[in-house]
């Protein structure tokens, strides 16, 4: 799944507003944070022992997606799980803002990045 908060060209090397991706698999679950915002939590980038066991203080990366309709984060909700279970390992653009493209209709901008640091 990707994602890219920031619209200039130039920022794409941010890590933290440029590209992430997350392989679909690391989907954790989504809530409605606001009238207008989704989180969506994923298993952390950087939180993980090399055997690949998760680490016992491991906290989620979260992305967090602004939705153009005020209490339409169900619809979203149902659009991106839908999105989902067909994707059949294609790259999945779920929001880029550079580029204008959303997965699902309503979703506006990518408004925050989370990538949790590495746990000693």
């Amino acid at each position: 799944m990707y994602f890219r908060s920031d619209a200039t060209l130039a920022n794409d090397d941010d890590a933290a507003a440029g590209s992430n991706t997350y392989p679909l698999s690391t989907f954790r679950g989504m809530e409605s944070t606001t009238d207008t915002t989704l989180t969506l939590y994923f298993d952390g980038k950087v939180n993980f022992h090399g055997d690949g066991t998760a680490n016992v203080d491991n906290l989620a990366d979260t992305v967090v997606l602004t939705i153009s309709t005020a209490n339409n984060q169900k619809a979203v909700m149902k659009g991106l799980v839908e999105a989902f279970n067909n994707s059949k390992g294609s790259f999945l653009v779920v929001a880029d803002d550079h580029a204008g493209e959303y997965l699902v209709g309503d979703i506006a901008s990518v408004g925050d990045f989370t990538i949790r640091a590495a746990q000693a």
